[in-house]
């Protein structure tokens, strides 16, 4: 009964997901997820009360999922180590689409997801805080000015990374252009390349490949 209660549950957030993805957070009615489900609206309930509940399940599970790949990547954060976590981190964003393109409505309806994703972009800027030390420490970066560069520094990368999406819809741009999105992050970087650098971004770091 355990598995069915749970596999039941990730059954309903997957169809949600995909629902929010499609059609948007506010377009969605339980009713939809019901449908799609083949389930009724009172056993929709029973695992998720409200359209809320499942947008906070989803947020969860997308923080920790990103948190993952950074735990990863901050292990050994060379440039080609960084390179590989924008292609997941990409990849994670074209998971949870409809966060990124309804962020500003979802943040402004919703103060725990507004509070938890504001937390969460500090987090992701301390980890580029230490990607970017780190690189310095071994040549590949030339030393930033002084600590207040630093930390803009890293709270522009994760601002664009972070933004790629609702900047495609708005521009009516592609959002699967995943080179574009890495170019447009490395570009951030590139004026900061010592000669190491620039050698082993050149040799090392594939962003065009599929």
């Amino acid at each position: 009964m355990f598995m069915q209660t749970k596999d039941t549950k990730q059954k309903i957030k997957e169809v949600a997901l995909r629902l929010f993805n499609r059609d948007g957070f506010v377009n969605v009615r339980l009713q939809h997820i019901s449908d799609v489900c083949g389930m009724s609206l009172g056993n929709i309930g029973y695992h998720y009360r409200t359209k809320s509940d499942m947008l906070y399940a989803l947020f969860s599970d997308f923080v920790v999922e990103q948190k993952q790949l950074l735990a990863e990547f901050r292990i050994l954060p060379l440039f080609e180590d960084f390179n590989r976590f924008l292609i997941s981190n990409f990849a994670l964003q074209q998971r949870y689409v409809f966060f990124y393109k309804d962020a500003l409505d979802l943040t402004r309806l919703y103060e725990v997801v507004s509070k938890q994703y504001l937390e969460h972009l500090q987090w992701q800027e301390l980890q580029l805080q230490g990607m970017l030390v780190f690189n310095q420490a071994r040549g590949a970066l030339r030393d930033l000015e002084d600590e207040t560069h630093l930390v803009k520094m890293s709270s522009l990368l994760v601002w664009a990374s972070e933004s790629w999406i609702s900047r495609q819809a708005l521009t009516r741009g592609e959002e699967f252009d995943r080179v574009n999105y890495l170019e447009m992050i490395w570009f951030l970087l590139r004026p900061y390349f010592t000669e190491l650098g620039k050698e082993e971004f050149e040799n090392r770091v594939l962003i065009s490949t599929p």
